[in-house]
């Protein structure tokens, strides 16, 4: 029960209800003992059009291949998780943010030269992603509201 509470089917990843416990915990953690964690949001680019050109599974597919690709690129302490139907969060603790930046500009150039596979079908992979850090007066939803914002402009410059 725990398991299908906490997880996404599709993907084993952490799911959106966990990733908020998660960060809450990360939230009291930072303020109460000076650490860093940035926040990351990444939305997939076009999801829907490969869903309509290839079907939904093809998109399932995509979901887990990003999924896995996210997984093996963090480390041990950091999270990753599938909080929506096309969007994952990130939690990446002590780094600043030059580090954070090349950590998101090495994760993009992974998942756009990244080729998942569906159905014989190589399918085109991109992904926004924005991030804020944990501040001394954050909630999970000011944190959460400034990452959407900084990955929504991400998106716009793209």
């Amino acid at each position: 029960m725990e398991l299908r509470a906490n997880y996404d089917v599709l993907t084993g990843l952490p799911n959106r209800r966990y990733f908020i416990e998660s960060l809450e915990k990360r939230i009291v953690r930072c303020q109460r003992y000076g650490d860093i964690t940035a926040l990351l949001f990444l939305d997939v680019d076009d999801l829907k059009v490969i869903n309509d050109t290839y079907g939904h599974s093809a998109g399932d597919a995509l979901l887990v291949h990003l999924g896995k690709l996210l997984q093996d690129n963090i480390r041990g302490s950091d999270m990753v998780a599938r909080i929506g139907g096309d969007e994952f969060a990130l939690l990446l603790d002590n780094l600043d943010a030059d580090r954070v930046e090349n950590k998101i500009l090495s994760l993009i150039e992974r998942i756009e030269s990244s080729q998942p596979v569906s159905n014989g079908q190589i399918l085109s992979c991109g992904a926004a992603i924005g991030y804020s850090f944990v501040g001394p007066a954050d909630t999970v939803t000011t944190l959460m509201s400034r990452a959407d914002e900084a990955m929504y402009k991400s998106k716009k410059r793209a």
